[in-house]
């Protein structure tokens, strides 16, 4: 029992051991052999440890595995990294104001003015705090916008929303409490709003306090590039087509723009397709083409947008219908949002970035538990030099090919012999068949057919001797 107990726990050491070790193995993930390209990063001087950025360009994003295969070396050894995307971000923007002119009308509505201290300001939400004597209501709220002060009872109020909606529902015996405070309006630069906030059964409301906002999204960081792109028209079909190539798959980017001359107005409907071979393609996204020159409206659109995609070739196809067709331009600029990697950096220690391995995955470092802590716009900012091939790097050796494969001529001579001479030992069964039947027939002896009658009378009777007499 005591062995058997001993083992036992050498057992559960020996599966501890395993289990603690495992992420040590894990981050052994780098074999030099395994990756095909490496760049050094160029860093300006600096005098202390210190976090720094660097951006990547799209020959890091050459292939299909999704910057899986980034890697930071310093000195030989793995330096932790985060991989940071610069997408666009919304927030809200408090906006500086008071609160004049407050009133109860006689029909119950509460009304008041902001005042946001000058025209210009761009806004599109506000918030209503009421009173603690209003614990439950349900009200209808109507916002109004004016470049200058006017009575609530004027006309020259512009109506932004009458769509308004604000609520409240306190339960004291289980202190459960929610409700809705803020009203969105189309996006508004007027000094003055007025607010105007209906009557309900539980009679007027009072008002605490009440804030204005802007909703605003700051865009995602992104360059672009004009890349050449071939122009045909279809005039069959009636359609204008615009192919360029990335020249790699694997690139992300997420917008299209062309380059149109034609002066006039026009307005096409252009849907945008993607495809690895220039062959299958995938239809990724539409736009609407315009340039409009009018009295009432003056703009135009020459960019597609869509979901970001990794497609090597783009086309866009313009519907001219009866048209004439667009002059475009034999090249589109292509947008792509910048990726970064952000990590820390000593002062004297080169680094160099390792990439081209497409069955790498995903490190996983501490620095993504607290990265959220830092303003990356503000850290120094390095640079990639050019590409070299790893000197360590052994291609991968290519997939085995079967013997079948490979002599497909012996394989079909083998089958047709096979097949021949499966068919002759078919034949010959059949033949040995047949004949060994026939001969059974004609050796059997013959014996002379009895009539049953005849047969049966002559086996009854016993035959007289010769001269008898009864």
């Amino acid at each position: 029992m005591i062995r058997n107990y001993e083992k036992k726990s050498i057992k559960q050491f020996f599966l501890l051991g395993l289990f603690i070790a495992a992420p040590l193995f894990a981050a052994a993930d780098f074999v030099p052999s395994k990756w095909q390209h490496q760049r050094p990063v160029t860093i300006p001087s600096f005098n202390e440890v210190g976090y720094v950025r660097l951006k990547l360009d799209r020959a890091v994003a050459v292939g299909n595995n999704g910057y899986k295969d980034i890697r930071v070396l310093s000195g030989g050894r793995e330096v932790p990294y985060q991989f940071s995307v610069g997408t666009s971000v919304a927030s809200e923007e408090y906006i500086p104001s008071k609160i004049i002119d407050k009133v109860v009308d006689n029909a119950g509505r509460l009304q008041f003015v902001f005042d946001l201290g000058q025209n210009g300001t761009l806004h599109s939400k506000l918030f209503i705090q009421t009173g603690s004597a209003s614990p439950n209501y349900q009200r209808q709220v109507s916002v109004y916008a004016s470049s200058s002060l006017l009575p609530h009872n004027s006309p020259g109020w512009n109506l932004l929303t009458d769509k308004g909606y604000i609520f409240n529902f306190t339960d004291r015996k289980t202190v459960f409490s929610t409700g809705s405070s803020e009203v969105s309006y189309p996006q508004n630069s007027s000094r003055y709003l007025r607010v105007v906030v209906e009557n309900g059964p539980e009679g007027p409301i009072s008002l605490a306090f009440g804030e204005v906002y802007q909703y605003v999204v700051s865009p995602a960081q992104e360059e672009t590039e004009t890349l050449p792109a071939d122009v045909l028209q279809k005039k069959e079909e009636q359609v204008t087509e615009v192919i360029t190539d990335l020249g790699s798959s694997g690139i992300p980017s997420h917008g299209l723009t062309l380059s149109i001359s034609d002066k006039g107005n026009f307005n096409r409907t252009a849907y945008l397709f993607g495809s690895n071979d220039a062959t299958a393609w995938s239809r990724i996204g539409q736009g609407q083409l315009s340039q409009i020159d009018t009295p009432r409206f003056t703009g135009g659109n020459v960019t597609i947008s869509y979901p970001e995609a990794t497609y090597r070739y783009y086309k866009v196809s313009i519907q001219n219908f009866d048209d004439v067709a667009l002059t475009v331009a034999p090249h589109v600029e292509v947008a792509h949002i910048i990726r970064t990697v952000v990590f820390e950096a000593t002062p004297n220690a080169s680094y160099t970035l390792y990439y081209g391995n497409p069955t790498a995955y995903g490190p996983r470092y501490d620095l993504a538990r607290y990265f959220e802590y830092f303003e990356t716009a503000s850290l120094l900012e390095v640079t990639l030099g050019s590409e070299h091939e790893n000197p360590e790097y052994v291609a991968a050796a290519g997939p085995v090919v079967p013997f079948t494969e490979r002599n497909k001529i012996l394989l079909n001579v083998t089958l047709a012999f096979l097949c021949l001479l499966i068919a002759g030992f078919v034949g010959w069964y059949i033949w040995r068949h047949v004949n060994v039947h026939k001969s059974s027939e004609t050796s059997a002896p013959i014996s002379p057919t009895v009539p049953p009658t005849q047969s049966a009378s002559s086996s009854s009777e016993t035959p007289l001797p010769p001269n008898s007499h009864m």
